[in-house]
């Protein structure tokens, strides 16, 4: 194969490549919740702390509230040095319609949710 052809071959792949990231649809689902993201890590003055709930949204279905505080969530429990990107990214995120236990503490009592991811409108 000459090096032109190979050239042409490539540049079909990666405009194909392109192309198919493109039109992924985003079936990632959301809980509607604020919660704290970044390079932050829980400790015991930042613990992993609901800002705020939108109304109507999964989480307020649920009857989560601003200034719940999570503990575990799917038997994943909130640990001291956890990194917040680690929490939302790979324990709260998740595809649309799927299920996921949240266990927070309210008023110094644990009080557990079963959400239910919505859609992205």
């Amino acid at each position: 194969m000459s090096s032109k052809n190979f050239t042409i071959i490539l540049l079909i792949f990666f405009f194909f490549l392109f192309f198919a990231g493109c039109n992924k649809s985003n079936n990632s689902g959301i809980i509607g919740i604020e919660v704290p993201v970044g390079s932050g890590k829980v400790s015991e003055d930042t613990p992993y702390l609901i800002s705020g709930v939108f109304v109507d949204s999964p989480a307020y279905k649920a009857g989560l509230k601003p200034d719940d505080i999570i503990v575990q969530i799917d038997n994943k429990p909130i640990e001291k040095g956890m990194k917040f990107d680690y929490i939302y990214n790979s324990l709260l995120r998740g595809k649309a319609g799927t299920k996921l236990t949240i266990v927070v503490l309210r008023n110094n009592k644990k009080k557990i949710f079963r959400i239910v991811r919505g859609k992205r409108e």
